[in-house]
């Protein structure tokens, strides 16, 4: 049992890691390029938009400079898209293979499997009303 459990963590921990590596390349291939007409608006713009966001854990006690603190809420703007991209790549690939591990099932493993869940959800649902 716990070596099922052993291989089934080291399956999705292998997986996301080499989700991360395939599409760590592919991912800035993607960015589009901009209209020049929308570019030369920015261009045109004298104020800048403050990038809204929060500072990593403890670095709010670095008494860090506004401008540092604009840079680190730039960085984390750019890299937030990417994570939200690879965060739905998971998801997709989790989904995947659950079904995968579903057509496996016999009928009645399936419907016994269906109620388990819905009586999991029912338990959760109830706690997180206390």
């Amino acid at each position: 049992m716990f070596q099922q459990k052993a291989l089934k963590l080291f399956v999705v921990w292998f997986t996301g890691i080499a989700l991360t590596i395939c599409t760590a390349d592919s991912v800035p291939a993607q960015k589009k390029a901009e209209d020049p007409a929308k570019s030369s608006a920015k261009e045109t713009k004298t104020t800048r938009k403050k990038p809204k966001g929060r500072v990593p854990a403890h670095y709010g006690k670095l008494k860090l400079s506004k401008e540092q603190k604009d840079k680190i809420y730039s960085i984390r703007a750019e890299y937030k898209t990417q994570i939200d991209s690879l965060k739905k790549q998971l998801e997709a690939l989790k989904e995947k293979e659950k079904q995968e591990c579903e057509t496996v099932l016999t009928a009645d493993q399936k419907k016994d499997l269906t109620k388990f869940v819905a009586e999991a959800a029912s338990k959760r649902k109830a706690r997180s009303k206390n």
